[in-house]
């Protein structure tokens, strides 16, 4: 490991040690959760990242509401 990659992979260890989830690349470039709590950090920085947070956003409002359910209702009508 060069002083690049440890910069690169600091944040990722930083997350790590507060207890966020780290995801790594797979070879089918897919992401995975590293659920077992050890790991080594060997392979490129670029295959490791914290795991994004999703972000809740409720309706702005009851017309937005109701146009989406109005797009589900026609899904689970055409769809079925």
């Amino acid at each position: 490991m060069n002083r690049q990659q440890a910069k690169e992979l600091l944040p990722i260890i930083q997350a790590f040690a507060e207890g966020k989830t780290i995801q790594i690349k797979a070879l089918d470039n897919l992401w995975h959760d590293d659920n077992g709590g050890d790991i080594r950090f060997y392979a490129n920085p670029k295959n490791y990242r914290i795991k994004p947070v999703q972000k809740y956003r409720p309706f702005k409002n009851k017309k937005e509401c109701l146009i989406f359910l109005n797009i589900l209702f026609y899904l689970f009508v055409c769809f079925r």
